[in-house]
């Protein structure tokens, strides 16, 4: 397939990026932006141009730089974050700003959903268990209560991928692993769920056209050819949830492959033919880019944040010497750490600086670094930090397989992938082969590829990955350090145990302060 190219965009909560690669997936440019939404209290609302403007100026230098022909694109898919309202009108204008994620008004409309539906009833139409003022049903809710006359001015409700198709191709149109997101959307049926649209106090018609991902929904408008320099011959087709994107960018396409991401916060991928609906473990069930399959979200908040915490309260001196030598900090500090024993001689971390999610679900605990002594040094910390998100992982695989989900390898993501000592941690704690990725790009090639199946340049998703994914390396567990990580993950898991019940206390103490 000479000369044809695939666009992929990504949207994150505060950054996005838009990066071009041939239609063997070999990255030909990339280019980001930022922006920024600050919130008033409960209420965090935004114009959605904030969205669009940077992503339509980050097309423009795209494009420049790559200096090739735009209609040799021949499609663009969206990778986004979920759970922002975007209320818009006939007229193709935003009715109201958009309600963001963060915005926590609509809590009272999550108690009252538990308390009219049900929590079971909840998990069993929409695969979430964690039910607050995020969920894009309770922030319909809450419009139809206090803004009535936006709900009448209302065409569509969209979400952020939905927006960024709109501005693209001119059409109103959704996809169903970001509405799994919404509460409103079945997951099983993969149709909107009656009880649900009533509860919101919206109507059916208001909610977009929902396709499976990597479906061709239009070309390029007039429009958004102006604004960003693409051809009106590149078809648009919808992409996936971030998560989701990442993970078929990493070859997570079967069961038994898990995709582990490191970034700020910890998540894990897990593919699934059936959906699983667990009210013990509360373990978020989305719907997959792939047909008839469905990924299990087990997160917590604190991942590659322990170690950014770390580095910017300890490293100060290697954050100056990094900066006046162009050398990378985190590279500083994991290089510090590759002369440390594993097991870092006794130093054991809980990580938890801002909560546990699964499978503990203890918004109470806090960090612990425990058997720290005179002989112990930064390097021995740095370590200690990424052994103990290590431990986070195998704890989330175990709480996987009491559901009976299994994995046969990790595929690793986010800035932690980059790190080849990481890795080597990583599949000596969990006793599994990780496979780190060519690139860091994965979201934008994630939705580069159902690019690709939306206007056949592939059949399916499996095949494109067979030609699209790269790996840069296989690392393979090491067993001369099984018995000694089996002993410092049992010690991990007896420290939660004995501290757990002193959380309360601390935070007693936190609240007094």
């Amino acid at each position: 397939m000479p000369d044809t190219y695939l666009l992929g965009l990504d949207l994150g909560i505060s950054s996005l990026k838009v990066a071009l690669f041939s239609a063997e997936g070999e990255l030909v440019a990339v280019e980001s932006d930022e922006y920024m939404i600050y919130p008033e209290g409960d209420r965090v609302e935004t114009d959605p141009a904030v969205y669009w403007e940077p992503m339509a100026a980050a097309i423009r230098r795209l494009l420049a730089r790559w200096g090739g022909q735009p209609e040799l694109i021949a499609a663009v898919a969206v990778s986004s974050h979920a759970e922002t309202v975007i209320p818009m009108g006939a007229d193709s204008k935003p009715s109201r700003p958009a309600l963001v994620w963060m915005d926590n008004r609509s809590q009272p409309e999550a108690d009252e959903l538990l308390a009219s539906i049900g929590l079971q009833r909840v998990l069993e139409i929409s695969g979430q268990a964690d039910i607050g003022p995020i969920w894009p049903v309770t922030k319909f809710r809450w419009l139809s209560k206090h803004e009535p006359e936006t709900v009448r001015r209302t065409a569509a409700y969209l979400l952020p991928e939905d927006y960024i198709l709109f501005r693209l191709c001119g059409r109103f149109a959704g996809e169903h692993t970001l509405w799994s997101s919404s509460l409103v959307l079945d997951i099983r049926r993969r149709e909107l769920a009656d009880e649900m649209i009533a509860f919101a106090g919206i109507s059916r018609q208001q909610i977009p056209p929902l396709y499976p991902s990597g479906t061709a929904i239009g070309r390029v408008s007039d429009a958004c050819a102006a604004e960003t320099g693409l051809s009106t011959r590149t078809a648009v087709v919808t992409g996936a949830i971030d998560q989701v994107c990442a993970a078929i960018a990493a070859g997570n396409v079967l069961p038994g492959i898990v995709t582990e991401s490191t970034g700020s916060v910890l998540a894990l991928v897990a593919t699934v033919q059936e959906p699983i609906f667990d009210l013990e473990t509360r373990v978020p069930c989305h719907i997959h880019a792939l047909p008839d399959t469905y990924c299990l979200l087990p997160w917590n908040t604190t991942g590659g944040l322990a170690l950014k915490w770390f580095k910017d309260r300890f490293a100060e001196d290697l954050i100056a010497r990094a900066q006046a030598s162009g050398e990378d900090v985190y590279d500083l500090l994991t290089t510090a750490a590759c002369e440390v024993q594993p097991g870092s001689d006794g130093l054991i971390m809980l990580p938890h600086l801002e909560g546990a999610f699964y499978p503990e679900y203890d918004k109470q605990a806090r960090a612990v670094f425990f058997g720290f002594t005179l002989s112990h040094t930064r390097a021995h910390f740095t370590r200690a930090i990424m052994e103990a998100v290590a431990y986070m992982i195998r704890r989330d695989l175990e709480g996987l397989r009491r559901l009976g989900v299994e994995a046969r390898e990790i595929r690793v993501l986010g800035g932690g992938a980059r790190s080849r000592l990481w890795s080597q941690i990583k599949a000596d704690v969990c006793g599994l082969p990780v496979v780190m990725p060519s690139h860091g790009e994965a979201a934008v090639l994630g939705a580069a590829m159902l690019a690709a199946v939306g206007v056949g340049l592939y059949p399916d998703i499996p095949s494109a990955a067979r030609l699209m994914v790269r790996e840069r390396e296989r690392v393979e567990p090491d067993p001369a350090r099984r018995d000694l990580y089996e002993a410092a993950y049992q010690l991990y898991v007896d420290l939660y145990e004995a501290v757990a019940p002193l959380y309360p206390r601390s935070a007693a103490l936190q609240s007094d302060n």
